[in-house]
């Protein structure tokens, strides 16, 4: 047997205690679960918390202004008149914006555990489904009591169709949270959303934008005497660097004035599209993301063949497990780099799959909005559907020539909304894309390095800066440790200490626990030093973008230092698809990581870096997960230790 593995006799579990926190539990008991419950507990109350604040934004529009206007036939809608609306409709509109801000504020209390979920989600459900029905009400009366006579060249203003736009958003964010709270009290998680701070910090971004909007649009309404309205869609123009050049300051102030403003909004909007890109490109949904690696996982084992010993993560990688090997570390390290790659195909398929939705949602944006923006502008610019796809094109990639824009009242509120949703949505595709081409372009760069010669300075650095730009899962270190006396002097450190510490944990590893006092003293000693030691080594990784990922070398130190030992097959299983009681064993452990689950005997239940409880499946970032448990066992290690030393005190002094 390797000189390394030894009876590991340091039982750091003899006293059987969770490391992990509440929320890591709750993510655990998550991950494998349907990824339709992640649209429902996270996306659909994220999606409530961004667009609830724009339909209130489009609320106070459509409050903002009268609903009718007088237009000369030759003149545009932009230089109507306006028409008082009847005290009821105000009234009732100004009744519709109340509650909807109520709505909006309790949907913000509960995100942030300011109100109990069973208190803010009927607030927010109801309060948006009642001033949507308002809203639908008024529309709906506006036609019959708000007549248009042909004659005198009426028509509805910007401010009717806002009313639209927010009593169909209103509507909507209200069903998604119904859909959460329906599956909120059938049990399926709970009552609490699973929003992170950055998705939190991205709704508070959102409703400080919209805030920001009509602020500048009111400011310069006022200066450039301006429709409040038509300020609006040209400072949603001028934000989103547009600039068709139809709305522009002519006075000095206003003029002035646009230096800070829009500086200022562009920054926003830089802030929104960056978390926007981050959630979805660099974290994703972490949910979408170890689900699809369970999936990959899963489909490997149902490939895998004892007989041959091959396994298969897609119909053209084949990988061989089991065969080949001279000594239990081999194999395991065979399933540890079969796992890798299992992680790194899910990262592919992933950004696959966002780069197919972002594209799919672009080009409904595009021919869809082209559709809309071609029935709004057949009174006033004619426009053919070819000229409203270019209109549309030029506006999604922030072009903004000028030659054609929207004119008519209904076009500029959908303009609004359809910039608000499609700008955004270009952002993470460009990413999604960019992120897939980047692959490519360094799996090509490593191609080359590898076939090339190397005696090349210039190619050697290409090599290593490929390697380190492909990502954290081809990212190599020299491990913390070495497990081996022979190669302590080689352990990646000038510290002749953490040599030494090396070989004093080694040998006392190999002493009986209890024969030799001494040496039990002196191994506790240096295991304490190298648990210090290697928390500062990881302290150094938690924040490594892109997420550092060990090397087996790294992971079987760290093991080591947990009391497990990679050497020791009777903890360990060949990797196979789990079916019937196995599934009842290996659930009732899934929480459990490795090294962490035991029997009713206290035994460490075997387990694969291919399995359920590998320490690759969790949620947690691998620095951090390694960092919890080593403190977690240093603090064990040394309370026990003290409460030794106190024992021991007091039978001294006869108490």
């Amino acid at each position: 047997m390797d000189p390394i593995a030894g009876n590991d006799n340091i039982d750091i579990r003899q006293k059987k205690k969770e490391y992990r926190t509440e929320d890591e539990e709750e993510a655990e008991e998550d991950h494998l679960a349907p990824a339709r419950w992640w649209f429902s507990s996270t996306l659909f109350p994220l999606v409530a918390g961004t667009f609830g604040p724009i339909a209130t934004a489009f609320n106070i529009c459509s409050l903002a202004v009268d609903w009718r206007l007088t237009v000369n036939p030759s003149s545009t809608e932009a230089e109507g008149f306006f028409r008082s609306d009847p005290k009821w409709l105000i009234a009732v509109n100004a009744v519709s914006l109340a509650i909807a801000i109520t709505a909006n504020l309790a949907l913000l209390a509960n995100n942030f555990g300011r109100l109990p979920f069973s208190v803010a989600q009927p607030v927010t459900i109801v309060g948006w489904y009642i001033t949507s029905f308002m809203l639908i009400g008024l529309v709906a009366a506006a036609p019959a009591h708000l007549p248009l006579s042909p004659g005198e060249d009426r028509t509805f203003s910007q401010a009717y169709y806002y009313a639209i736009l927010a009593a169909a958003l209103y509507f909507i964010v209200a069903s998604l949270l119904v859909a959460t709270a329906v599956a909120v009290y059938r049990g399926r998680y709970s009552y609490d959303f699973k929003l992170t701070f950055s998705q939190k910090t991205l709704m508070i971004q959102v409703l400080l934008f919209l805030g920001y909007l009509l602020a500048a649009a009111a400011v310069y309404a006022k200066i450039e005497d301006w429709n409040f309205l038509d300020a609006v869609f040209w400072a949603d123009v001028t934000l989103f660097t547009i600039g068709y050049g139809d709305y522009a300051p002519k006075t000095h102030l206003g003029r002035s004035l646009l230096f800070p403003m829009a500086i200022g909004g562009i920054l926003f909007v830089g802030l929104i599209v960056a978390s926007i890109s981050s959630l979805v490109l660099d974290r994703g949904s972490k949910k979408v993301s170890i689900r699809m690696v369970e999936k990959v996982r899963q489909k490997a084992l149902a490939s895998y063949r004892p007989k041959t010993g091959t396994m298969h993560l897609h119909p053209f990688k084949r990988r061989v497990v089991g065969k080949n090997i001279s000594s239990e570390l081999d194999r395991r390290e065979q399933e540890f780099n079969i796992m890798r790659e299992v992680q790194q195909t899910a990262a592919n398929y992933n950004r696959m799959i966002a780069a197919g939705i972002s594209l799919g949602m672009v080009m409904i944006l595009w021919f869809i909005g082209a559709v809309c923006f071609w029935q709004a502008e057949k009174g006033y610019g004619n426009w053919s559907y070819f000229e409203s796809l270019y209109f549309t094109y030029v506006s999604l990639l922030t072009i903004g020539y000028g030659d054609f824009y929207p004119q008519d009242n209904s076009a500029k509120p959908v303009f609004v909304l359809w910039s608000l949703i499609a700008l955004p949505t270009l952002t993470v595709l460009i990413g999604s894309v960019g992120g897939i081409i980047s692959e490519g372009v360094n799996t090509l760069t490593l191609w080359i390095g590898d076939h090339l010669p190397e005696k090349s300075a210039a190619l050697s650095a290409m090599k290593e800066d490929a390697t380190k730009a492909k990502g954290s899962a081809f990212q190599s270190a020299k491990p913390p440790g070495f497990m081996e006396e022979g190669k302590a002097a080689d352990a990646g450190t000038e510290d002749q200490a953490h040599a030494e510490a090396v070989k004093g944990i080694i040998q006392s590893m190999q002493e009986n626990h209890g024969s030799n006092a001494e040496h039990v003293a002196v191994g506790e000693h240096y295991r304490h030093y190298l648990l210090m030691k290697e928390m500062k080594n990881v302290v150094q990784h938690l924040d490594a973008t892109p997420p550092r990922k060990y090397t087996y070398a790294e992971w079987t130190w760290f093991l080591k230092l947990l009391g497990e030992d990679e050497s020791n097959m009777s903890r360990h299983r060949n990797p196979k698809t789990v079916h019937g009681a196995e599934v009842a064993a290996d659930d009732a452990h899934r929480r459990e990581p490795a090294a962490e689950a035991h029997n009713e005997k206290d035994q460490i239940q075997p387990w694969s870096w291919l399995g359920r409880r590998s320490p690759l499946m969790t949620s947690t970032d691998e620095p951090k997960w390694v960092l919890e448990r080593l403190m977690d066992a240093l603090e064990r290690e040394l309370k026990e230790q003290g409460g030794k030393n106190l024992a021991q005190e007091r039978g001294m002094n006869g108490t």
